[in-house]
C-alpha cells in the first residue's frame, strides 16, 4: 500500500492498524448490540463509552457530544439536519 496514494475516501476509508486491533475482538468473537442487556452487549457498550471518552478527550468536547452513527451519510445528514 505504501507506493501508491489512495484518494477514494468517498468511498471507504483504510483503517488505522491500531483501530483494527480494537475492533477485531467484538467482531470475530464478543460481538454483541450495545444496547443488549447480557453480559456482551455489556461488554460493547462498555467499549462504545470508553471510545466516546477518547474521541471527546482529543476534539476537546463533552462525550455527550460525540455522536457515532453507522456510516458517511447518515453523519452528513446529522451533522446538515441536526437530527
Amino acid at each position: 500500500m505504501s507506493s501508491y496514494t489512495y484518494l477514494d475516501h468517498a468511498a471507504t476509508t483504510p483503517m488505522h492498524p491500531e483501530a483494527v486491533a480494537a475492533m477485531v475482538p467484538f467482531l470475530s468473537e464478543r460481538f454483541a448490540n450495545p444496547s443488549g442487556s447480557h453480559r456482551f452487549a455489556r461488554e460493547a457498550r462498555t467499549a462504545v463509552d470508553e471510545a466516546r471518552d477518547v474521541v471527546a478527550e482529543v476534539i476537546g468536547c463533552g462525550p455527550a457530544d460525540v455522536v457515532f452513527t453507522g456510516g458517511g451519510t447518515e453523519a452528513d445528514n446529522t451533522a446538515v439536519l441536526g437530527v
